[in-house]
């Protein structure tokens, strides 16, 4: 069972990968941010191990292979298709460890999901909308390098919210999952601020 969750993993991640090297060749305009948005990457992380209901240990695993095969997909396909060398440069290497620490966050995610502990099932089912809302957020605050995509922000905000209202459903409106997802979301737009300052200086 564990091998054949591992083999869907390893095949999610590669097929991601290439998906977003076609997107970004093939889909312009609007569109655009359904293959430049690393938000994108993380619906299959949390999910997959979601709904095969894995523990904690085997969530962690298969989130971080995942993501670690969305990277070696993308940049190997992109290599290929651009016709030129792949090496493990310090792009590469940085998304590789953002690949383990996503994988850890969201696996531990998919899994407390589930969990009766009300606190972590209710942080752990807002991870998914707050990275949806925190990215165009963090663009929002850096306008000026991002004013060409002011639809894109929309949309992927809008797309933020419907995610908060479908998991949340009937207790949408009550303040601790407001708060939860706002807290998250905080927390998000850190992060990309840390992702944006270690991709410059790397």
């Amino acid at each position: 069972m564990k091998k054949r969750n591992y083999l869907i993993a390893i095949i999610t991640g590669i097929i991601v990968g290439i998906i977003t090297v076609i997107g970004q060749k093939y889909l312009s305009g609007n569109l655009n941010f359904l293959v430049n948005s690393a938000s994108m990457w993380l619906i299959p992380t949390f999910f997959i191990p979601y709904f095969l209901k894995t523990d904690s240990k085997d969530s962690i695993i298969i989130s971080m292979t995942i993501l670690i095969f969305c990277v070696l997909g993308y940049y190997i396909f992109e290599a290929i298709i651009h016709s030129h060398t792949f090496e493990f440069s310090t792009s590469v290497i940085l998304w590789l460890l953002c690949a383990i620490a996503g994988g850890i966050v969201f696996g531990l995610g998919a899994n407390y999901s589930r969990t009766k502990n009300d606190k972590l099932k209710l942080l752990s089912m807002n991870l998914l909308p707050a990275v949806f809302l925190s990215e165009p957020l963090y663009k929002l605050i850096n306008i000026s390098a991002y004013s060409n995509v002011i639809l894109d922000i929309i949309v992927q905000i809008i797309i933020g919210l419907i995610l908060y209202g479908i998991i949340n459903f009937k207790e949408s409106h009550k303040l601790k999952n407001i708060l939860s997802c706002i807290f998250l979301t905080v927390l998000g737009i850190l992060g990309f601020f840390t992702l944006s300052a270690l991709s410059k200086i790397l």
